[in-house]
């Protein structure tokens, strides 16, 4: 069994977690929860624990100040962040710190089973040892697929908006020609082709849904441009939007 620290001060979300790590990740054992990074700490202290998931925002002591005390105690168990929307700046620096990886509220549980999932896979295959779950610098592999992923969540929260490689960049705090080149590494293809068969595929949703206009589909997936929205679909597409709609 996995020692599982959980750290929340909402009690309806600790008690939410329990039951699904219990129900979904039975090989995790939720054995202590903390109200706030000050008693997550004095737990850490007391006794030993494979995985800390935590909340960002709590009182005295928030998510982010948390995993920084706890690399600086050296402390390297890998550490699962969640995190709203509207945190996601914190998430980013989480990430920078040494988190195994975050999830946006409101959580899913499919999200919660996969990250769990790797983290277990992850110490069996280094039997467990814990420090090859901590990001080090940008160039590692875990840390550039924990980039990537980043990058990708936020996409796919924000496509709908004008995106660019250089806006996501400022965001995450990295330089955009390095990101370019690892999102294609990571990926297997560019940036651009990945928001633009995102946005693509959300339209073609909208699409067979029958509820709105080419014109309000073009907007609702990031296009201002109707006949902009129109060439790019036909080139990925090989048909245009009304064309489809009428398959």
């Amino acid at each position: 069994m996995l020692r599982t620290l959980i750290v929340d001060d909402e009690f309806w979300m600790l008690e939410g977690l329990k039951k699904v790590i219990k129900r979904d990740c039975p090989q995790f054992t939720v054995t202590a929860a903390a109200r706030d990074g000050a008693q997550a700490l004095e737990w850490l202290e007391r006794e030993s624990f494979d995985l800390v998931i935590t909340d960002i925002r709590m009182p005295k002591m928030d998510g982010l100040q948390l995993l920084q005390e706890m690399r600086a105690l050296g402390k390297t168990i890998p550490v699962l962040i969640f995190s709203a929307y509207s945190d996601f700046d914190y998430a980013k620096q989480a990430i920078h710190y040494g988190a195994f990886d975050y999830i946006l509220k409101p959580i899913n549980r499919s999200e919660i089973r996969a990250a769990l999932n790797r983290i277990e896979t992850m110490l069996t295959a280094q039997g467990h040892q814990r420090e090859a779950l901590v990001a080090v610098t940008p160039e590692q592999p875990l840390q550039g697929k924990q980039v990537i992923e980043a990058m990708q969540k936020l996409i796919q929260s924000e496509y709908m908006h004008d995106l660019s490689i250089v806006a996501i960049a400022d965001k995450l705090g990295y330089n955009s020609a390095y990101l370019s080149r690892l999102f294609k590494q990571e990926s297997g293809v560019g940036f651009l082709q990945y928001l633009t068969e995102y946005r693509l595929n959300v339209a073609v949703q909208l699409m067979e849904n029958r509820g709105f206009s080419i014109t309000e589909i073009a907007r609702q997936v990031g296009y201002a441009d109707y006949k902009h929205f129109r060439k790019v679909f036909k080139q990925y597409k090989g048909t245009s939007p009304s064309e489809y709609i009428e398959k």
